[in-house]
């Protein structure tokens, strides 16, 4: 291995936290129990590896019980009456509610281009290429 390369960190980390958020989309609507274990499962990796969830993935689990939340499904998606700005995703397993802004202009630290530390290409071979500073 070139000592230019470097490995993506966590790597093994995000792909067993993405297993068990696609095991807990599929359990969501059949088993809620095992849902809000996988759920909590992930959190809890993410946690202890001191890794950033991407938060589209991030604001579908459930904060109290740690169910994959789907609209219509495991959740209920409603507009704020007070604020029309803002959406309320009430959990049906636990009933917790969160609120999010629906403001266009709102922009996410995740999708900020300043916020790229670093980007890792990979070859066609799967090992990995140049890194971009």
């Amino acid at each position: 291995m070139n000592p230019k390369q470097q490995k993506c960190h966590g790597k093994e980390t995000f792909e067993r936290m993405n297993f068990l958020y696609q095991a807990g989309t599929l359990m969501a609507g059949q088993n809620a129990t095992l849902s809000c274990y996988y759920g909590q499962l992930c959190k809890s990796i993410a946690k202890k590896a001191v890794l950033r969830m991407e938060p589209n993935l991030h604001r579908t689990i459930c904060k109290r019980c740690g169910n994959i939340m789907k609209p219509s499904t495991t959740a209920e998606l409603s507009i704020c009456d007070k604020d029309p700005n803002m959406c309320l995703i009430a959990c049906n397993v636990c009933g917790s509610v969160r609120r999010f802004s629906i403001n266009s202009k709102y922009n996410l630290w995740f999708d900020d281009p300043k916020s790229v530390a670093e980007k890792i290409r990979y070859d066609d071979d799967g090992g990995e290429g140049e890194a971009d500073r």
